[in-house]
């Protein structure tokens, strides 16, 4: 029995999507591993892409997680706690604060990026390589543009 190419391609994103869920979970369990939830890694993540010398505003940073400000503001306050972000006013304008991840962040960021790859080894040694090799064609083409080769 032939499958419909468009029914195939359907199969094929939402197994992309099942293999990412799990991914993103199994890394999760690695932040937790550390005390971090994965509500507080993803802010001390989006923190170390966007920040920067010279820190990201708070507002910057609840635009970019898409998130509401008292939930942001929740997080930012349990990571200051911990020692993983500082917050200070903008010299600039006083009304603002701006976030960067501290020295300790830092280093936690670094142990959860080894283990992170530890974990997607562990995980992705578990797939078949095939079906990788296709995710990433699919991926590098409909998402990036790219042209599969021959």
């Amino acid at each position: 029995m032939q499958i419909n190419p468009a029914r195939q391609r359907v199969v094929q994103r939402a197994r992309m999507r099942m293999l990412f869920r799990q991914a993103v979970a199994r890394i999760d369990g690695a932040a937790q591993a550390e005390g971090l939830s994965p509500a507080q890694y993803h802010v001390l993540l989006a923190l170390a892409a966007r920040a920067g010398e010279e820190g990201l505003a708070e507002t910057d940073l609840v635009r970019y997680l898409d998130a509401s400000r008292a939930h942001v503001s929740v997080l930012v306050r349990s990571l200051e706690t911990a020692g993983l972000v500082h917050s200070r006013r903008d010299s600039d304008d006083r009304r603002q604060v701006r976030l960067a991840v501290t020295d300790l962040g830092w280093d936690l960021l670094e142990r959860l990026g080894v283990r992170q790859e530890e974990v997607l080894r562990e995980f992705v040694s578990g797939v078949d390589a095939a079906e990788i090799q296709e995710i990433v064609a699919e991926i590098s083409t409909r998402y990036l543009g790219l042209t599969r080769r021959a």
